[in-house]
């Protein structure tokens, strides 16, 4: 039977532009799956912002046209009045949460339902994957249980001697730039890598003391990684990120933290063959591990192995370097452009310790210190929202809308920390806010720490060694605006944590 003309052309159409046919064919397959979860809220009846193909509503961050920070007020802004709303990062459908309410409820009243945070699965070295930012359910409550007594007041005392000689030699490293323009960030950078390689490497890095020394270059390239590199990733996170656990890929950079766990594993030789006792957190967790081997039973009761040890240190270095430095480095850009301020927190600081010896209990007494470094960190959370996953199935309180296990909720806390209905004149830098003889303070929703059980271990820690550090700076410098100062500050659009565009320059002058 011969066959008609269209059949024919049809025919020679598929012998002749197969290649073209196999592209549509793969291009409707991508769409299809990266467009099927576009309609998740509204089958729940949740409303959302309308998605668009590959970006979901991260178009803005895409093209760099806003910071992550921004970004958050943005969809903050879109669901005014809402409890809740849909964003989609990529394909993934996100709910974020703003009602107060409902927000105590994901992170504090109904915890045993968002106990995990989100991460991406990565096939990371257990050094990184075993740290309590990535430890997961009744894993992850054993070690913080474990590691709790670690960050205890008597623990903090024995370790601020270790802060304050670091101070000390933040006081020396600043004379050297009396009277010039210094990028505050990379100053106190260099503080935050002392505090740490000292209080939890067990080393002393010299950041402060020389020029070029090998710990600095190793750790601030921690997070470098080449430009294609950050294609690939970005890529992988938009279309497939379930193609992450199948991927022996880090979001660090992999010699860099090599080296790292190297150093560490010297010391710890050195440690377990020596009998002197260290007052660092290093000592603190070779000695709860110790305890641990003694009391347990059989090993599946072991919980903290040399590996999770390992991570715990190394994320004193991801988690503090960054936040560290950044909280004291827009504290002092407060103190440039706001003299008024500068002046009476060192009135404060010098009435309450002058004469005395700088030990925990004096520093808790600062509560104008402690309230400006609060209200800073309102103004200047480093990190602009806080996720959480949902482990066992959950119904919306006030609502008929669950949610199934595996998806993620969002907290966005810039835009919390910048709604005048919680904060008042947000715009205004207020330490007043913090004071306790004011009204009650909601602390769900002061979340530069996170919340609930998952809250920031090192929360009093990170508070103790940036106090310290700024009684010696209020005593002994006198910070100006200069001509490279920007005020008010603008950030990166490109960088994931709070960062200025231009750096946070200021002048030094010594007192």
């Amino acid at each position: 039977m011969e066959l008609s003309t269209g059949t024919k052309n049809f025919l020679i159409f598929i012998q002749e532009d197969w290649k073209l046919l196999l592209c549509l064919t793969v291009l409707f397959i991508l769409y299809f799956h990266y467009t099927s979860s576009f309609d998740y809220f509204e089958n729940k009846g949740i409303k959302f912002m309308k998605p668009v193909i590959f970006l979901g509503n991260l178009g803005p961050r895409v093209f760099g046209t806003k910071s992550f920070h921004e970004l958050q007020i943005d969809i903050y802004k879109h669901f005014k009045g809402n409890r809740f709303g849909g964003v989609f990062e990529g394909r993934r459908p996100v709910l974020y949460i703003f009602d107060p309410d409902l927000i105590k409820s994901v992170m504090i009243r109904d915890f045993d339902h968002f106990t995990d945070r989100n991460t991406l699965g990565s096939r990371e070295p257990k050094y990184i994957s075993r740290s309590l930012l990535n430890l997961k359910g009744a894993e992850w409550k054993a070690v913080r249980s474990i590691m709790t007594p670690t960050f205890s007041s008597a623990r903090l005392k024995n370790i601020l001697p270790l802060i304050h000689s670091c101070a000390d030699q933040m006081v020396d490293f600043l004379k050297l730039y009396e009277n010039k323009d210094v990028d505050m960030k990379d100053c106190m950078g260099h503080f935050t890598l002392e505090v740490i390689s000292v209080t939890a490497f067990g080393i002393k890095s010299d950041a402060l003391t020389k020029e070029n020394a090998e710990f600095v270059k190793i750790a601030e390239k921690f997070n470098y990684m080449p430009l294609y590199k950050r294609y690939f990733i970005f890529f992988v996170l938009m279309f497939v990120p379930g193609l992450f656990k199948y991927l022996n890929i880090s979001f660090l950079n992999s010699k860099t933290m090599s080296k790292l766990n190297e150093i560490l594993q010297v010391t710890k030789a050195e440690r377990r063959v020596s009998s002197l006792k260290h007052n660092d957190f290093l000592q603190l967790m070779l000695d709860a591990a110790q305890k641990e081997k003694d009391q347990a039973k059989d090993k599946e009761e072991l919980h903290l192995d040399d590996g999770t040890i390992d991570a715990q240190i190394i994320l004193f270095l991801l988690a503090g370097f960054e936040t560290s430095s950044s909280l004291l480095s827009f504290a002092i850009h407060v103190l440039a452009t706001r003299p008024d301020l500068q002046e009476k927190l060192r009135k404060h600081v010098i009435e309450v310790t002058e004469g005395k010896e700088i030990n925990y209990d004096l520093l808790t007494e600062l509560d104008y210190l402690e309230a400006f470094l609060n209200e800073t960190l309102r103004m200047y959370p480093p990190v602009a929202k806080v996720d959480r996953i949902v482990t066992k199935p959950y119904v919306l309180p006030g609502s008929s809308i669950s949610l199934e296990v595996g998806k993620i909720v969002s907290i966005p806390i810039y835009a919390i920390h910048m709604d005048p209905e919680i904060y008042p004149d947000p715009q205004e830098f207020k330490p007043e806010r913090f004071l306790k003889d004011n009204a009650a303070r909601t602390s769900h929703l002061f979340l530069p720490f996170g919340a609930g059980p998952r809250v920031c271990i090192g929360l009093r820690f990170a508070m103790m060694s940036t106090k310290m550090a700024m009684v010696s700076l209020l005593k002994n410098f006198n910070f100006k605006i200069c001509s490279k100062t920007q005020n008010p500050v603008q950030f990166d659009k490109r960088a994931l944590m709070l960062k200025a565009s231009k750096g946070l320059y200021v002048r030094v002058e010594k007192i």
